[in-house]
């Protein structure tokens, strides 16, 4: 089962490395990182896509509390969380294409961030389902390039 997990570290050396040892030693898959600094310049908010057990994540987010530098982690995936990722696609097109390629990023909410003289690249933010569905569209013109980021995730309403 897949799992959304969030929260917040001090910026150390090595911090990403202990918390993937920990979900490795516990036979968790992870699926996507994210890591970036937050508004305080010394925290990063880490989101990760994981897969396995219950059982095993459960454990495993359980010993990646107990690390040093984690101020706080929490498993989104029991409430209700907002998440979005982003992806770059570079797509080969011939110019009769070209409005069709148009035509489908515009339905996906997708921008035109360059055109070469026989590949456009596109960059599409969102849920995953709507990414997934786009690059899918996509798949027909044939992708020369993808460029995929983790999922970012925040719990909704007002707790922080």
């Amino acid at each position: 089962m897949k799992h959304t997990i969030s929260g917040l570290v001090k910026n150390r050396a090595g911090i990403l490395a202990q918390i993937v040892g920990v979900f490795k030693k516990f036979a968790v898959n992870i699926k996507s990182v994210a890591v970036s600094e937050t508004d305080l310049f010394d925290t990063s908010r880490l989101t990760m896509v994981i897969e396995g057990s219950d059982k095993e994540i459960k454990a495993a987010t359980a010993e990646v509390k107990k690390l040093r530098d984690v101020q706080e982690i929490d498993d989104l995936s029991r409430q209700e969380f907002l998440d979005r990722e982003m992806a770059l696609v570079k797509v080969h097109f011939r110019p009769e294409e070209l409005s069709q390629l148009t035509q489908t990023a515009e339905v996906f909410s997708a921008q035109v961030i360059a055109l070469g003289r026989e590949t456009i690249t596109f960059e599409i933010s969102g849920e995953e389902e709507r990414v997934d569905g786009f690059i899918n569209a996509l798949n027909s013109f044939g992708i020369r390039a993808l460029a995929r980021s983790g999922r970012v995730a925040l719990k909704r309403g007002d707790e922080v």
